[in-house]
């Protein structure tokens, strides 16, 4: 039996803060479809007041649609850098 796997986009802006803030965009790791799982995702942000900051982080548990699919909720601070963090967060695309 072969089994199934799947990812997720992600992309937003981060927190407004220290006067500034960043854009984000990933994919998620693979992850079984299956329920329940979640998913790994990673990245750095955009290059903004000479500095990005990465991150990485885990999703939420799967969060069924009506018509059967699922996207997952998402939130975490990016590492620090020049002394201030940003948080990211939001909901993956469906799949």
């Amino acid at each position: 039996m072969n089994q199934q796997y799947h990812s997720h986009s992600l992309c937003g802006t981060t927190s407004y803060n220290y006067g500034h803030l960043h854009h984000y965009g990933t994919v998620t790791e693979l992850a079984p479809s299956v329920v329940p799982h979640t998913h790994k995702y990673c990245g750095d942000t955009s290059y903004n007041h000479d500095h990005t900051h990465p991150y990485y982080a885990e999703t939420g548990p799967v969060i069924l649609t009506k018509d059967g699919r699922h996207y997952h909720e998402y939130h975490t601070k990016v590492e620090c850098v020049e002394n201030h963090i940003h948080c990211i967060c939001g909901y993956t695309s469906i799949d």
